[in-house]
């Protein structure tokens, strides 16, 4: 942990019985990890915080499990989909309680500041922010991220281009003041919307724009970044939805386009072929690793 962050001292409750994992990625200034563990204390020093050359502020997102963040009198109590903003420049410790697992967002205070113009000052800090709140959107798109990265990297890094203005948009709504609205934000809306009703076979174009409560025309300028716009991105969740389906049960191929959201049979095996170059009968015989498992 001290080497993917910055220096922590970290006691695990139970030493003898401890395991954990953690995974890190980079993306122009935003550092991503996902990490996980049994029940432990993790403490930034003043004197680590001495001898540091930058501050960072992180924003940690609970994936499972609960932990407490101590910084001074101030303490953010934790669960799963909820997100709090802090420094590594003051003193604080975690209480992380039973298996637990979380993605970290990392950036130097410098970098937000030259890319935003915001300071520490504007950042609302030890706040437990809910995940049903604007800011869940955003930190749904992170825990995304970093599982991702587990097991495609490179996808990931496809997908992070985002990821500041998305932290900029986050911080600025956690300080209940209007963000700007960059594109990345209103697309990530989007998605969140898409992956709730992708299963729904009803789920079109217009649909989407009126369940964002946007303009079609608002709607295609928004993702002018996807080759297709978002017919094309709506197509491929359901396939995604149709791949997990075809590996992880064994429901028959007319169940499983049904249950992805498509309205046929044939438009099931279109989509399928246009997104994957084969069958969904081939998918499944020849995918021998169960979608999403990830590697030890």
């Amino acid at each position: 942990m001290s080497e993917t962050y910055f220096p922590l001292a970290v006691s695990p409750s139970d030493p003898d019985e401890f395991h954990g994992w953690i995974s890190h990625g980079s993306y122009s200034g935003v550092e991503l990890s996902a990490v996980g563990s049994t029940s432990q204390r993790v403490r930034r020093t003043d004197r680590a915080i001495a001898d540091a050359e930058d501050e960072h502020l992180l924003a940690g997102i609970f994936v499972k499990g609960h932990g407490r963040l101590h910084v001074g009198d101030q303490v953010a109590a934790l669960g799963p989909g909820m997100m709090v903003l802090y420094s590594s420049g003051r003193k604080y410790h975690w209480d992380l309680d039973g298996d637990w697992q979380k993605a970290v967002v990392q950036i130097p205070l410098d970098r937000l500041r030259d890319h935003s113009g915001l300071t520490l000052d504007d950042v609302p800090t030890v706040l437990a922010l809910p995940g049903t709140s604007a800011t869940g959107v955003v930190s749904r798109f992170f825990c995304g991220l970093a599982d991702l990265q587990r097991t495609d990297p490179e996808q990931a890094a496809v997908l992070a281009s985002p990821a500041m203005d998305l932290l900029v948009s986050a911080v600025t709504l956690a300080a209940g003041s209007a963000p700007p609205t960059p594109d990345a934000f209103v697309r990530e809306q989007v998605l969140d919307y898409m992956r709730a009703h992708c299963a729904d076979p009803g789920l079109t174009v217009h649909r989407i724009a009126e369940g964002c409560m946007m303009s079609r025309r608002t709607l295609y300028r928004v993702f002018d970044d996807f080759e297709g716009g978002p017919a094309a991105v709506l197509r491929r969740m359901r396939v995604e939805r149709a791949c997990e389906l075809l590996a992880r049960t064994t429901l028959s191929i007319a169940a499983v386009a049904n249950a992805a959201g498509f309205l046929t049979d044939r438009h099931f095996y279109r989509a399928f072929r246009t997104e994957r170059g084969m069958t969904p009968a081939a998918f499944r015989v020849t995918d021998t690793v169960p979608f999403g498992r990830r590697p030890d």
